[in-house]
């Protein structure tokens, strides 16, 4: 499944579209991401991690994080490492990923801000508990459209 939405600034009109999830290409996207991690295109700890544990695989699903130091909102996919529970029994890479069940986290990537380099948080849910400021003008970003895809 996969979900869209689009956030608004009340203060600006600022906008930003965000597309979170990957829907049915998930098996595809894993496959894809799997190999530049493999390749270190995500960074020399992910691809280390790849070496120790061959049979790992990563969160592929693309999630909303966002930079309390420049209100920075991105779009990317998780990349948190899981190795297999029973190395001896890997599981298969089906058509829409591995079984999760089977595996166990061994790390969580920490992902930084592309612009000021700080570490940016995971947004789980757009609430007003916790908001997200607009990085044009401070004020208030909401989320204004959704929608959803398989």
């Amino acid at each position: 499944m996969g979900m869209g939405y689009t956030l608004v600034c009340e203060k600006c009109g600022h906008s930003r579209n965000l597309f979170v999830g990957c829907g049915m290409m998930y098996g595809e996207v894993l496959r894809e991401k799997t190999q530049e991690a493999k390749e270190g295109l995500h960074g020399e700890a992910l691809k280390a991690l790849f070496e120790t544990y061959p049979n790992g695989c990563i969160d592929a699903m693309n999630n909303i994080y966002y930079c309390g130091e420049c209100r920075a909102v991105e779009c990317e996919p998780g990349l948190d490492f899981y190795k297999p529970i029973d190395p001896e029994k890997a599981p298969a890479d089906e058509w829409f990923g591995p079984d999760m069940d089977q595996y166990e986290l061994v790390e969580e990537h920490a992902h930084l801000c592309p612009k000021c380099r700080k570490p940016m948080k995971q947004v789980i849910r757009l609430t007003d508990e916790e908001p997200v400021v607009c990085p044009e003008c401070g004020g208030i970003m909401r989320s204004r459209h959704r929608l959803m895809w398989d």
